[in-house]
């Protein structure tokens, strides 16, 4: 059917019948069946609360810590697909949360960590990825890098510093 609209376009809509697929054994839920579940870490709230407002906005769900102590807590229970990581924060800053998760038993030492800071110079961001993290997304925040982030996490994120060579890469834009 269409629907006219006075002064504007129109639109038309169209309703499809398709079969119902026959399941063919235990259904299991997997990543690209449910939204990613990331663990925002930033001891400012306001920092927190524009990390998860833009991962919401991407589809995710989110927990929070306020420190690296929390966040290496958080990261043990094995529950996340990705880690937004604040760098300077009171208790355990960042990178040493980074290498403390890296050093976890099982999948969760395996989840990228993305560091959030202001301090994104190339020397910055080789400590970084030494650390063990897997990209950075400079504050404040803008959301087509956080997207670039989190799309390059959720395609098997990027390879430790030693893996890439000396260059630092800034994040590419969205196309």
């Amino acid at each position: 059917w269409k629907e006219a609209h006075e002064g504007q376009a129109r639109t038309l809509a169209f309703e499809v019948m398709l079969p119902a697929a026959a399941a063919e054994g235990p259904v299991q839920e997997t990543v690209a069946e449910r939204p990613p579940h990331v663990l925002v870490v930033d001891d400012n709230a306001t920092n927190r609360m524009v990390a998860q407002a833009l991962c919401e906005m991407f589809d995710c769900t989110c927990e929070s810590a306020e420190d690296g102590l929390e966040a290496v807590e958080a990261a043990r229970a094995g529950r996340f697909d990705l880690i937004l990581m604040d760098i300077r924060m009171p208790n355990m800053d960042g990178v040493a949360a980074s290498k403390a998760i890296r050093a976890l038993p099982g999948p969760a030492a395996h989840v990228p960590i993305i560091a959030l800071t202001a301090n994104v110079e190339p020397e910055d961001a080789q400590a970084y990825y030494a650390a063990g993290m897997n990209g950075v997304v400079e504050k404040p925040m803008k959301a087509e890098h956080l997207l670039t982030a989190l799309r390059e996490a959720h395609d098997g994120g990027r390879a430790p510093a030693q893996d890439r060579g000396a260059a630092w890469a800034a994040p590419s834009p969205i196309a």
